[in-house]
């Protein structure tokens, strides 16, 4: 699998599968509150710039996100998402019990309104990748 990378910083990379152009935000260090927000705000705005409706985010950096930040993907982020097209997210969580059930109920909150906008966790960036390519 070909990707070219978009952008990087301490926090995170942001890269495109060449084959399905599907963004791929990696991040590479565990970050909340603020700092969460402007690294989302940072995605939303590639995604914007690159007309996706879809994405894969790899939290496997993280073992739990604060509930105040899982608020605010759910409240905030993910509406931002909808308005600007995107109907499709895929997360990648750590290996552990822990973070499974932290980013399963990330699924559970963003998937929650009848929005249009269907988000999926899975163990494995490339399971997350070939769930998107099926839709």
């Amino acid at each position: 699998m070909s990707r070219t990378v978009l952008e990087r910083s301490d926090d995170y990379t942001i890269e495109r599968d060449d084959e399905s152009g599907v963004a791929i935000f990696t991040y590479t260090q565990y970050v909340s509150g603020e700092q969460l927000r402007e690294v989302l705000d940072e995605w939303a705005a590639v995604l914007e710039a690159a007309d996706a409706d879809r994405y894969v985010v790899n939290a496997e950096a993280f073992m739990a996100h604060p509930e105040e930040d899982k608020r605010w993907i759910a409240d905030t982020w993910v509406p931002r998402l909808i308005d600007q097209g995107v109907g499709m997210g895929a997360g990648v969580h750590a290996d552990s019990a822990v973070a499974r059930l932290d980013m399963e109920e990330i699924e559970r909150m963003v998937n929650e309104p009848d929005s249009g906008f269907t988000y999926r966790t899975f163990e494995s960036e490339s399971d997350a990748l070939e769930w998107l390519a099926e839709r």
